[in-house]
C-alpha cells in the first residue's frame, strides 16, 4: 500500500524539455514567500561533473547532494535561484528509488512543503499533488504517459510555456498541498 505524503508536490514530464523544471520553480518561486520550501530532483541517470554540489550522501545504488549554487544553470540551481531553501538533487538507480527518497524524507520536516521533479515515485506514493506536463513537441514520449495521465491531480500542456493558471490554484497549508 503506498503511503500519503501530503506535504509533497510531486511533478512529471513527459520527457525532456516538457516544462517540468519551469513549473518547479513558478511554483518555488510563489511559496517561497511564505514556507521554507524544499525542492528535490531525481534523476535516473549518473552524471560526471557534480563539483557545484555538496554531496551528502553516497549509498550503493544512490547519491543525494545539495545543491550550493544559484548561477550554474543546472535544474537543481534554477530551483535554488527560484527560492527553494534547500534543493537536493538525487541520482538513482530504479531498484533504489525509495531507499533514496526515505532518507531524503528524513531531512525534512512534515509539515514543510515539498516540490519534487521524479516521475517514478509516484509508483511509490501518494503525493498531495501530482502535476503532469506535456509539451507538444517533445521527442520519444515516455510510455508511462497514459499511467500518470490517469493518476495526475492535473495534466498541463506546457505548448505555450504559460503554467500560472495552475499554480494561481495550488494552496498549501497545514494539512499539505491541494488544488483549488
Amino acid at each position: 500500500m503506498k503511503k500519503i505524503y501530503r506535504n509533497i508536490l510531486l511533478i512529471a514530464g513527459t520527457g525532456r524539455n516538457s516544462g517540468k523544471t519551469t513549473l518547479a520553480c513558478n511554483i518555488i518561486e510563489k511559496f517561497s514567500n511564505y514556507f521554507e520550501v524544499t525542492a528535490v530532483k531525481i534523476s535516473p541517470h549518473f552524471h560526471q561533473g557534480t563539483n557545484n554540489l555538496e554531496a551528502i550522501d553516497k549509498s550503493k545504488g544512490y547519491n543525494i547532494y545539495l545543491e550550493t549554487k544559484k548561477d550554474t544553470g543546472k535544474d537543481s540551481a534554477r530551483m535554488f535561484k527560484a527560492g527553494a531553501s534547500k534543493v537536493y538533487y538525487v541520482e538513482v538507480l530504479d531498484n533504489c528509488l525509495m531507499d533514496a527518497f526515505l532518507a531524503i524524507i528524513k531531512k525534512i520536516p512534515p509539515s514543510s512543503p515539498v516540490v519534487c521533479e521524479s516521475p517514478a515515485l509516484r509508483n511509490y506514493i501518494i503525493p498531495g499533488v501530482f502535476l503532469v506536463v506535456d509539451h507538444p513537441e517533445t521527442k520519444n514520449k515516455k510510455a508511462e504517459i497514459l499511467k500518470w495521465k490517469r493518476v495526475a491531480d492535473e495534466f498541463i500542456d506546457t505548448s505555450n510555456r504559460n503554467t500560472g493558471t495552475t499554480v494561481e490554484r495550488l494552496e498549501f497549508n497545514k494539512n499539505g498541498w491541494w488544488l483549488k
